[in-house]
């Protein structure tokens, strides 16, 4: 990944003024999808950019922040700037505050994070997700675009406003995070710890969303050239447990990626594979098939810079 590096020395009045760095990295695709609507076969692309800010104190505290800015083609002729940070807090992070013209397609997002870390371990804060999102995660997907992330069990906490704390020692992780309390909801709590070694990984998420509950449970292997993924989610207001488990196998320059994911009241499976062509571009395509609808599938290139 090629990056642009600003490096900015902080004038000061005293002797020992600090350095602050600031990187851009950006990743874009573009394709074809059929998500198995009435539409058939469309054009998709996405362009986003990341900058990273990152500076130190005199006595060795770490400090930083992350913004990543979104723009997606999609169908329709204008952009709209949503207030995903709740600027006007009123807990919405999902409503549109103005409409632009682009003379294009597409919608607009973003995110960001602020952080401090030192030997205690790391505090973040914005769009951090929560502790069992992070630590635990999910299978493999495939697709340019992901397909509707069938693969993704789901968390209960999307708070754009969170608080996280993480800790690592060797082989051990583990974080907190609490998201913000608003309109009488009660602000998501969410605990997680993982051990990883060096060709496997096992971890175990809890999360508390305004009372009900949701216990995650991951495992991770690497068999030489095969990885194997494991997720099971236990949620307290869902009849039934959701499951996953995906298989990536390398050859080469491809990747190979099969998923098979149990929603409790739907399941289905993906395939797909990415070649990478080097430099930060690769071909990307899937197919996703489950019973909520019809099948979807997509192909193009996606790009990192």
């Amino acid at each position: 990944m090629k990056k642009i590096l600003l490096a900015t020395t902080m004038l000061a009045g005293f002797a020992g003024a600090a350095a602050a760095e600031v990187t851009v990295t950006g990743e874009a695709r573009m394709g074809i999808i059929d998500d198995g609507g009435v539409n058939g076969a469309q054009f998709t692309s996405r362009v986003r950019v990341k900058f990273v800010m990152e500076g130190e104190t005199d006595g060795g505290l770490a400090f930083g922040a992350e913004v990543r800015n979104d723009q997606s083609s999609g169908n329709g002729g204008t952009i709209d700037i949503v207030d995903t940070n709740d600027i006007d807090g009123d807990g919405n992070v999902t409503e549109v505050i103005t409409t632009i013209n682009n003379g294009t397609t597409g919608t607009t997002n973003g995110d960001s994070v602020v952080y401090i870390s030192g030997a205690f371990g790391k505090l973040s804060m914005g769009d951090v997700g929560t502790a069992a999102d992070n630590i635990v995660g999910n299978v493999s997907g495939v697709g340019l675009t992901g397909l509707g992330d069938y693969n993704e069990l789901g968390y209960l906490g999307n708070d754009k406003t969170a608080a996280k704390y993480e800790y690592t020692s060797g082989a051990f992780t583990g974080a907190l995070s609490v998201g913000q309390q608003y309109d009488g909801v009660d602000a998501t709590v969410s605990i997680a710890v993982k051990y990883a070694a060096e060709t496997f990984s096992v971890a175990l998420g809890y999360e508390d969303a305004d009372g009900d509950d949701q216990l995650t449970l991951g495992a991770d292997a690497t068999f030489g050239a095969v990885t194997a993924k494991v997720r099971v989610a236990d949620q307290d207001s869902a009849a039934d447990t959701r499951a996953a488990v995906s298989i990536d196998y390398v050859a080469g320059a491809t990747t190979f990626t099969a998923f098979y994911a149990d929603h409790g009241t739907d399941d289905g499976f993906g395939i797909g594979a990415a070649y990478d062509l080097g430099g930060g571009a690769s071909v990307k395509g899937g197919i996703v098939d489950t019973d909520l609808g019809d099948t979807a599938f997509d192909l193009g290139v996606a790009m990192t810079f």
